[in-house]
This record gives structure tokens, sequence and C-alpha cells, in this order.
């Protein structure tokens, strides 16, 4: 899953979902509201970051 921070009428909310539709229903953004997507984090990239780090320190 990813995490998404939303900053929603002057105060963040963290939601973790598959989509960024599935994560502006979890924050409760409703129609009308103002709100800004601020980060984006996922394992899954975090993963492959980690993977290629180690393969250029410690590759063959």
């Amino acid at each position: 899953m990813t995490q998404y921070t939303f900053y929603i009428n002057g105060e963040y909310r963290a939601v973790e979902a598959d989509t960024e539709e599935d994560a502006a229903r979890e924050a409760g953004i409703e129609e009308g509201d103002v709100y800004d997507l601020v980060e984006t984090d996922s394992f899954d990239d975090k993963c492959l970051l980690s993977a290629i780090t180690d393969e250029i320190l410690f590759g063959s």
C-alpha cells in the first residue's frame, strides 16, 4: 500500500490506500474541499531503491 499525505482545509492527513482516489475518500475529502496532495510514499519504491543501492555498493 501507498501512504498519501493531504493538506486539507489547513490540516495534514495521512492515509494508506491503493489508489489516490481511495486515499481521498479515506481522508474524508468531499466535493468542494480545498486540498493538496503533499506526499506519496510507497514501500515498494523504498525496496527498489534499497536493492539498487546494494547493487551499486556491494555488487560484483
